[in-house]
C-alpha cells in the first residue's frame, strides 16, 4: 500500500468510526470485569497490583478511547439568531462515593440507577441499586443485597413502577496455578416490590440460554413484557410470569433497545448507511422496516423513553424529541448550551412537567470516585438570563479536555459565555477551507483550537494575537512555566499558542549504541542505522514510515525560510530515499519475538515513543534492559526531542473584537487551579507546563508506597504495573535520579510536533512514488521536488 492510499485508507477509516459499537464492546468488557470484581482472591490479577490499581487502569483505558473519539461528532454551537426561549440547567450534586453508573430506568418521578462501590481491605464488590425521587429530592438505597457471586447486570421499570432486575450469577473453579477455569453464568430477572425492599417474583433464564452467553439489553413494554437481546442474534419475548411469546431475530448489532411513549419496544441497529430505529412487531415476529428521519448517519446516538413526544434522542451532543406519528424531530438544546459535558450522560429523560433530566457520570481520576450528578433542565424566556459578552471558540473538532474547559469557564464566569463553532466535518478540505476564511473576515472566532492545526502558518500570516503582553499585564511570569514549553509555541519572540499539558515526542536508542547523547543529525543517524546489522529500525518499519521519520520532522534542515533557499538536491535527501527503499513496502510488525525482546537481542534499532510520565520513563527504562538515550529526531541542531501538546492548543485571532476576554479564557488553562489538577497518582497524561505543578507531580512520583508482609512489617509495594507488547514491570516510587533525567529530557525539547505545511507533505508523497514504484532514480526525485518545492517557498515566504 502507498504512502497516498494509506492516508486516503486512514481517512476513510476515521469518517466509518461506529463510537457507539467502540461503547458497547467496552460496556461488554466491563461487565465481565464487574463479574471478575467479584472473586475474592480468586487469582484473576497476579500482576501484584491490588484490584484498586486494575479498577483504575480499565477506567483510564475507557477515558483514552473516550478522549480519542471525542472529537468525532458534529455538535456545532453557533451564534445564530436569539432565541425567544431557551434552556437553563439545575445541578443537584448527589454526594455518591460509588465507582461507577451502570444501568439506568426510569419510572414516573423517580429515576433508578445501579453501581457498585468496591472494599479495598476485603478486596470485595457491592452491587447496590439507588432512587432519586425528584418530588422528594431524595435519594434513597434499596434495600435489595445479592450474594457475592451475583451481579446487577441490567434494570428496568414496570408499568405500575416497579423495578426489574436482571441478574447474572457466576461460577468458575481454578486449577493447581490458581487460574481460572469452567468460567460459567446463569441469568435471572427479579421484579421487586414497589418500595424496592423484597423480591415478588423470580424468572429464571436458564431454560433459554446458554451457560457461555451474555445478555446485552433487556426492556420492558408497558403490557408488562419482558424483552431480552441474548447479545448474538435473538431478542426474546417473554411475558411478565416468564412464558416465552415469541424470539425475534435480528441480523445486526443492537445499539440500544427502549421503549416509547406509546408503549411499544424500538430497537437501533448499525444498517448500511446509518444507524436504523426498527419497531419489534410482535405479531409479525420480526423487525419493522426502519423508522425514516429520526437518525443521522453513525453518530453517538442514544434513545430514551418520551413523555411529550414519542422518543427523547441525543446525537452528538445534541437532544431531539421524535414523534412517530408525524416523523418529525425536533432539536431541543445542544449539551453545550446548557454548561453539560455531553461524554458523562448515562441517561436521559422527560418528567411529566415537561422538565428534562440528565444523569451525569464524571471520572477525572483525581480522587479515583466518580461525581455522580443529576441535571434538570427546564424552558425559560430568554429575558430572564442574565446577559454575558459571549466569545467565539473555533476549532476543527473539539478536544475532549477543552471541552471540559470551556464548560467550566462557562459556569464560573461572570462577565463572559464561551459559543463553540466546529468545522470539522467528513470533507476536510472543505471544512479547513471555511475556517481558514472566517479567520480573514469578520466572522473569525476569538480563540482559535490549533491542536491540529499548523500554528506556524496562522502566526506568519498574522492571523494570531501575541499573548506575551497579556499574560504581563495580568502578573504572569514566564519564569513559573517551563520556557521551553512556550518557546515552542513562538514566532520571533512572540507567543501564539499556549499548552496546559504536554508529553515529549522523542526515539530512543541504546546507550552503550549511540552512546550518551541527546540528540543527532540526519547523517548521524543514517551511518548509526547504516551500520548495524538489525532485521529493522523500528518494531513496525516499512519504508513509508522510515522515510516519514528521517523527513517530516526534519524538513527545516531541508528549507531556509529566511532566505527562501532549498537543498533537497543536496544529497542527503536522496540518500533518504535509497536508504528507506531497502525496507519492505509493508512490514505488519510480526515476529516469533516480542518487542523488548528484539530490542535486547539488537534485533531493532530505535523506539518512538510520546513520554508522558515519570512511570512512562521508568517502564520504557526496562523495556530496553538497560541505559536508554533518548535521542530524539535527527535535525540540524541536535535537538529531535518535541513537545506534543495534552489537553489542546489555543491561540486568540488577531482580528478578535474580545482579545481580553479570550485570554480569560487562556489564563484559566494556566492557572495554578487547573494546573494542579493535572497533578495525578499515575501522572500518565502529560506534564503541567506550570513548574510548580510539575514538581508537585514529581514529588507524587517519588513519593513510596507501602503494604505489610505476612509479620506485620511494612514494606514498599508497586505503586501500579506498566507494560508494552511482551514487557510488564512493577512501578514503585521513582528515585531522584529518575527525576532529574525526566527534568533534563523535557527541557532538551523546545519545538513543537506537527508544524509540517500540508502543501509540501503533498508534494513530496505525490514525488516519491514514483521513486518507490521503481520508476525514477533518488536524483531525479530529489531534482523534480527541489524544482517544485522552491517554487511554493517563493511565492509562499
Amino acid at each position: 500500500m502507498t504512502l497516498a492510499e494509506r492516508l486516503i485508507f486512514a481517512e476513510d477509516i476515521s469518517k466509518k468510526l461506529r463510537f457507539n459499537a467502540i461503547v458497547s464492546y467496552i460496556a461488554v468488557c466491563y461487565s465481565l470485569y464487574r463479574a471478575f470484581m467479584k472473586v475474592q482472591n480468586g487469582g484473576i490479577y497476579r500482576n501484584g497490583e491490588s484490584m484498586k490499581k486494575n479498577k483504575i487502569a480499565l477506567m483510564l483505558i475507557v477515558g483514552g478511547v473516550l478522549a480519542g473519539l471525542a472529537g468525532c461528532g458534529k455538535s456545532q454551537q453557533t451564534t445564530g439568531t436569539p432565541k425567544e426561549e431557551v434552556y437553563v440547567p439545575e445541578y443537584k450534586d448527589l454526594d455518591l462515593q460509588i465507582d461507577y453508573i451502570g444501568r439506568v430506568a426510569a419510572a414516573g418521578d423517580t429515576v433508578y440507577f445501579e453501581s457498585s462501590s468496591y472494599d479495598e481491605e476485603n478486596e470485595t464488590s457491592t452491587d447496590q441499586i439507588f432512587a432519586y425521587d425528584f418530588q422528594k429530592e431524595e435519594l434513597k438505597t434499596l434495600d435489595y443485597s445479592l450474594d457475592q457471586d451475583e451481579s446487577v447486570y441490567n434494570i428496568a421499570a414496570t408499568p405500575d413502577g416497579k423495578l426489574v432486575a436482571l441478574i447474572c450469577r457466576t461460577t468458575y473453579d481454578e486449577d493447581e496455578n490458581g487460574e481460572v477455569t469452567n468460567w460459567e453464568t446463569a441469568y435471572e430477572v427479579d421484579i421487586l416490590s414497589a418500595d424496592g425492599a423484597s423480591v415478588e417474583k423470580t424468572i429464571d433464564l436458564s431454560p433459554f440460554l446458554s451457560p457461555e452467553q451474555y445478555v446485552q439489553e433487556m426492556c420492558v413494554d408497558t403490557k408488562g413484557n419482558l424483552y431480552i437481546f441474548d447479545g448474538d442474534s435473538k431478542i426474546m419475548v417473554l411475558d411478565g410470569n416468564g412464558t416465552k411469546l415469541c424470539d425475534v431475530q435480528v441480523d445486526n448489532w443492537i445499539n440500544d433497545m427502549t421503549v416509547s411513549k406509546e408503549g411499544d419496544v424500538y430497537v437501533s441497529i448499525y444498517g448500511d448507511n446509518d444507524m436504523e430505529i426498527r419497531k419489534i412487531d410482535l405479531a409479525a415476529k420480526g423487525l419493522s422496516e426502519k423508522i425514516e428521519g429520526i437518525a443521522e448517519g453513525y453518530g453517538n446516538i442514544s434513545f430514551y423513553t418520551g413523555t411529550s413526544k414519542s422518543l427523547l434522542l441525543s446525537e452528538d451532543g445534541k437532544f431531539f424529541s421524535y414523534d412517530l406519528g408525524s416523523g418529525s424531530r425536533e432539536e431541543l438544546f445542544n449539551c453545550l448550551e446548557v454548561d453539560i459535558n455531553s461524554d458523562y450522560v448515562q441517561a436521559a429523560g422527560e418528567l411529566a412537567d415537561g422538565r428534562l433530566w440528565l444523569l451525569l457520570n464524571d471520572y477525572d481520576g483525581s480522587d479515583e470516585k466518580n461525581s455522580i450528578s443529576m441535571v434538570l433542565i427546564k424552558k425559560v424566556k430568554a429575558s430572564e438570563v442574565t446577559p454575558k459578552t459571549e466569545i467565539t471558540y473555533g476549532a476543527m473538532w473539539l478536544d475532549y479536555n477543552l471541552k471540559k474547559n470551556i464548560i467550566d469557564f462557562n459556569k464560573n464566569s461572570k462577565d463572559y459565555r464561551i459559543i463553540v463553532k466546529e468545522y470539522g466535518n467528513d470533507d476536510y478540505s472543505a471544512a479547513l477551507a471555511q475556517f481558514n476564511a472566517d479567520l480573514t473576515t469578520g466572522n473569525c472566532p476569538d480563540i482559535i483550537d490549533l491542536s491540529s492545526l499548523n500554528y506556524k502558518q496562522y502566526a506568519e500570516k498574522g492571523a494570531l494575537e501575541d499573548l506575551y503582553p497579556y499574560m504581563e499585564s495580568n502578573s504572569m511570569k514566564k519564569s513559573d512555566y517551563l520556557e521551553n514549553v512556550l518557546k515552542a509555541y513562538e514566532v520571533d519572540g512572540r507567543l501564539y499558542a499556549v499548552i496546559p499539558q504536554f508529553s515529549v515526542s522523542t526515539v530512543m536508542a541504546k546507550a552503550d549504541k549511540v552512546g550518551k547523547i541527546s540528540g543527532w543529525t540526519l547523517s548521524e543517524m543514517l551511518d548509526f542505522a547504516e551500520g548495524q546489522d538489525a532485521e529493522n529500525i523500528f518494531p513496525y518499519g516499512d519504508r513509508y514510515s522510515i522515510f516519514y521519520f528521517c523527513i517530516y520532522n526534519n524538513i527545516d534542515e531541508f528549507i531556509d525560510w529566511e532566505t527562501g533557499k532549498c537543498s533537497f538536491d543536496g544529497g542527503d535527501f536522496a540518500r533518504v530515499l535509497e536508504f528507506a527503499a531497502r525496507f519492505p513496502e509493508e512490514d505488519t510488525g510480526e515476529s516469533d519475538m516480542g518487542i523488548s525482546a528484539r530490542l535486547r537481542a539488537d534485533k531493532i534499532l530505535l523506539m518512538e515513543d510520546y513520554v508522558s510520565s515519570v512511570q512512562e520513563y521508568q517502564m520504557m527504562n526496562g523495556l530496553f534492559g538497560e541505559e536508554v538515550s533518548y535521542v530524539g529526531y535527527p535535525n540540524q541542531e541536535r535537538q529531535g526531542n518535541l513537545i506534543s501538546p495534552q489537553g489542546g492548543c489555543v491561540g486568540i485571532s488577531a482580528k478578535s473584537k474580545n482579545k481580553e476576554g479570550a485570554f480569560e479564557f487562556v489564563k484559566s488553562l494556566l492557572s495554578d487551579e487547573y494546573q494542579n489538577s493535572l497533578v495525578s497518582e499515575h501522572g500518565s497524561w502529560g506534564f503541567p507546563v506550570k513548574r510548580s505543578a510539575l514538581e508537585k507531580q514529581f514529588e507524587m512520583d517519588m513519593t513510596p508506597e507501602y503494604t505489610e508482609d505476612e509479620n506485620g512489617e511494612k514494606i514498599e509495594c508497586p505503586k501500579t504495573t506498566w507494560g508494552y507488547d511482551d514487557f510488564d514491570m512493577e512501578i514503585y516510587a521513582a528515585t531522584s535520579d529518575e527525576v532529574d533525567a525526566i527534568r533534563a529530557l523535557l527541557e532538551t525539547a523546545d519545538r513543537a510536533t506537527g508544524n509540517v505545511d500540508d502543501q509540501l507533505v503533498n508534494i513530496i508523497t505525490e514525488e516519491t512514488e514514483p521513486f518507490f514504484k521503481g520508476q525514477k532514480s533518488a536524483e531525479d526525485t530529489a531534482a523534480v521536488i527541489q524544482n517544485r518545492i522552491q517554487i511554493y517557498v517563493n511565492e509562499n515566504r
